[in-house]
């Protein structure tokens, strides 16, 4: 019979566990995958995907065990850091769609405003037009 200690199945989740939850919560607030059209557990498989390949250019992971307080500091600081580069994504697709507001108000092309279902508000025609490419579900 195979045995395997704590010890030995930590070492083979180590390295993948803590890339996985910090690209898991990039992946919660990013705008383009954040959206409701993308299934949960498509993120959750994309999310080890690139955690997995990522493997080939990241530095030792530590080894913690799952069962100390270092373990509960490794969660939040990875969701944090996953959650704050998200964020950042986040600002950068929100700023181009406000350049585009003010834009379509200089312009006097604010009057033509859609509905946007994914953010539930209006959205003028620049804005959508400059704004970050968001999937279309067509049902």
């Amino acid at each position: 019979m195979i045995t395997f200690t704590e010890a030995q199945i930590m070492a083979w989740l180590s390295p993948v566990l803590w890339p996985f939850l910090r690209v898991l919560a990039m992946f919660t607030s990013a705008p383009v995958f954040s959206m409701r059209a993308i299934p949960v557990r498509t993120r959750i498989g994309l999310a080890f995907l690139v955690a997995l390949c990522a493997q080939a250019v990241l530095p030792e992971q530590p080894v913690i065990s799952l069962n100390g307080r270092e373990a509960a500091g490794a969660v939040l600081q990875q969701v944090g850091v996953g959650l704050a580069i998200g964020f950042a994504v986040r600002l950068v697709f929100v700023a181009v769609e406000l350049a585009g507001e003010v834009i379509g108000l200089q312009m006097g092309l604010n009057f033509a405003s859609f509905f946007d279902p994914v953010r539930n508000a209006q959205v003028s025609a620049v804005a959508r037009f400059l704004g970050s490419p968001r999937f279309q579900c067509n049902k």
